[in-house]
């Protein structure tokens, strides 16, 4: 599909809309005008940052834009339609797909409610900010792909420090001078292996792991 094949499609759906319509004005593809309110349209046959910049700088001398590419330019299950969904609702930019000889929006250029994207995911903000305010070291180097040290793989390495410490103990004991609360389930989950039970209640740190836990212990010091 050439770009010249999406413009009469868009051109229908403008029409269908209440709009004349008229092509390469201004450097603009598709321009609607209904009295003094214009609609830009961008048409591409695949998606490019070049098509976006475009688009915002349509957006200095028009009400609304809108790109268009055919709808089998992009997986519409892919996170890369979700990432793209995002990325013009926040630009308010709106998105319209060709299909054949029929062309229809799939989002609107409308105002983006910052307010309400951030009442939807104050949840996962909490949790960000609770995460930060826990973490307890500075490790972690910013844009490295390296396995990031969380709280959880904190509190695992101060639990098998402990351990190391006192050859043995009992989740109980472990929490009364660690202060965290989790114990017990971090040492039954045991997700890294760290950890074996050598008797009811008892648990230490197995014989091949102490090495790696004082490395890591003396890592995440480096960090802080």
């Amino acid at each position: 599909m050439k770009e010249t094949d999406l413009y009469l499609p868009v051109k229908t759906l403008l029409i269908s809309q209440g709009f004349k319509v008229k092509a390469e004005i201004k450097d603009i593809d598709i321009l609607g005008a209904k009295d003094d309110f214009l609609c830009a349209v961008e048409l591409k046959t695949k998606l490019s940052i070049k098509l976006i910049y475009q688009a915002i700088d349509r957006q200095k001398i028009v009400d609304q834009v809108y790109i268009a590419i055919p709808r089998s330019s992009i997986k519409m299950r892919s996170a890369a339609y979700k990432n793209l969904v995002y990325l013009l609702k926040r630009l308010e930019i709106g998105l319209i797909f060709v299909d054949d000889d029929v062309a229809q929006v799939v989002l609107e250029a409308s105002i983006y409610n910052m307010e309400k994207s951030r009442a939807r995911y104050k949840k996962r903000k909490q949790q960000t900010l609770k995460e930060f305010n826990l973490r307890k070291y500075s490790k972690n180097t910013g844009g490295t792909r390296d396995k990031r040290i969380t709280r959880y793989k904190e509190q695992v390495i101060d639990i098998a420090i402990y351990l190391i410490n006192h050859e043995s103990a009992s989740p109980k004991e472990i929490k009364e001078d660690t202060q965290i609360l989790k114990t017990s389930s971090i040492l039954q989950k045991n997700y890294d292996g760290y950890f074996e039970r050598v008797s009811r209640g008892i648990y230490k740190v197995k014989d091949d792991k102490i090495e790696e836990i004082k490395k890591l212990k003396n890592i995440v010091k480096e960090g802080i």
